[in-house]
């Protein structure tokens, strides 16, 4: 059995000059019949006449989701959804059609959004994009033709409200994306996806995020997409206004900063405070690391990532954080990644603004003075330069949220030092 979310709207009664608009969530219980993989769903469109069509749930082996984005209905699992609040957190799902001209729609839950949550996904079909499409329960997919295997990947555009997307005690944030299938039509049928073998963590503030970028044109977005040429997955968790230790969203902001310290001396010691600390959650409710306190793709262990890319300071920068805190968050961060992820490669960017950039690389020194053997931990700083143009009275590349084209020509500078980092470490990637 199943559990499906209909919803009613009953929108404009108006009584004596009273307008109101009702949201209904009603929750239906549904029989199921199943394929022995229980990969798809079989449902009548219509109990008037024959026509049916298939669902394939978000369990099923035709879907794969961004690695250490999406939480479902059973914390990181479940078949009735999977929801993220990051920007540039992905799917993709696989099928097989008989039919020439096939059918396909994406199914979201929308209850429970906030008035001023309007959000956009981008999504192409066998290579064919489509860009800004608002969220709706069903998405349509008109561009499927041909007999044989077809491929949806699904992205989450940037420009989320940067509010109430946390979560808390058991309760999900509202701003966020949740999907609860792919319907088909009747002679379609789920296909095995084939996702990368190694996966990628970008960590950062808005900038990360994607402000100041049209759809898919973020510095994070085009690194993370030269990264799947070279055989990964990755992961996008960014959160504006955040920092080392500067909280997240909107002031005063319900995300945690990214490895919160107080009370340091000079930059050493202090009190650790876990509740304030994202580093090692996906979101209020559910932890990022597995049974063995290992960063995981998707809960389960062996499932830590290759790669760990940090862009953090601007904000600690702009809002006063306190300066020894944020240097003992950079440090003992840095000793918490390791551990929770031995195999991984950790490249620290320095921010755009050149903001704590003697700190950041004095924390690495020290890192790799406490840890000499550790020889995979790397700084990739684009210089003085990208600053300045930064500040430029133009805004040629922008100003503090590049641009598109900012955000075009630092990937560029990025990515081949990334790569050459990777290659001179190509050993001990961890395997999704």
């Amino acid at each position: 059995m199943q559990f499906f979310v209909i919803i009613i709207n009953i929108i404009t009664a108006k009584m004596t000059k009273i307008s109101f608009s009702i949201n209904i969530c009603i929750l239906l219980l549904g029989f199921v019949f199943s394929s022995t993989a229980a990969d798809f769903q079989l449902n009548s469109a219509n109990p008037s006449v024959d026509q049916k069509w298939i669902t394939i749930p978000v369990s099923s082996k035709a879907f794969m989701f961004s690695p250490g984005n999406w939480t479902g209905n059973k914390g990181r699992s479940g078949d009735g959804f999977r929801q993220t609040w990051n920007p540039g957190a992905y799917f993709c799902v696989a099928w097989e059609t008989k039919n020439s001209k096939s059918f396909a729609r994406i199914l979201f839950d929308t209850c429970g959004y906030t008035p001023d949550f309007k959000p956009m996904v981008a999504y192409a079909v066998d290579g064919v994009w489509k860009s800004p499409v608002p969220v709706t329960n069903e998405i349509v997919i008109d561009e499927v033709s041909g007999i044989g295997k077809h491929e949806l990947r699904v992205y989450f555009l940037q420009g989320s409200v940067q509010k109430e997307r946390w979560g808390g005690n058991g309760k999900s944030g509202q701003n966020v994306l949740r999907v609860t299938g792919l319907k088909l039509d009747p002679e379609s049928r789920p296909s095995s996806d084939v996702s990368g073998s190694i996966w990628a963590m970008i960590i950062g503030d808005s900038i990360t995020e994607g402000n100041g970028a049209s759809g898919l044109s973020g510095y994070s977005y085009l690194v993370g997409e030269a990264l799947r040429t070279m055989g990964y997955e990755y992961c996008i968790s960014a959160c504006g206004w955040s920092g080392w230790i500067n909280k997240g969203d909107v002031p005063p902001g319900d995300v945690p900063g990214y490895y919160f310290i107080r009370n340091s001396n000079n930059g050493s010691g202090g009190e650790y405070d876990d509740s304030a600390s994202r580093w090692n959650k996906i979101d209020g409710n559910n932890s990022l690391l597995d049974s063995r306190g290992n960063i995981s793709a998707y809960g389960q262990t062996g499932q830590e990532p290759g790669l760990i890319m940090i862009n953090y300071g601007t904000n600690d920068n702009l809002h006063h954080s306190n300066p020894d805190d944020t240097f003992a968050s950079m440090v003992q961060s840095l000793a918490s990644l390791r551990k929770s992820s031995p195999s991984a490669q950790i490249i620290i960017i320095i921010p755009f603004g050149q903001y704590f950039a003697s700190e950041l690389k004095k924390a690495v020194e020290i890192h790799k003075k406490d840890h000499p053997k550790d020889k995979k931990i790397a700084i990739i700083d684009l210089g003085q330069g990208v600053a300045g143009t930064l500040e430029e009275k133009t805004h040629f590349m922008g100003s503090l949220h590049p641009n598109d084209r900012g955000h075009a020509n630092f990937a560029a500078s990025i990515i081949p030092q990334m790569i050459m980092i990777l290659n001179q470490n190509a050993k001990g990637k961890s395997r999704l």
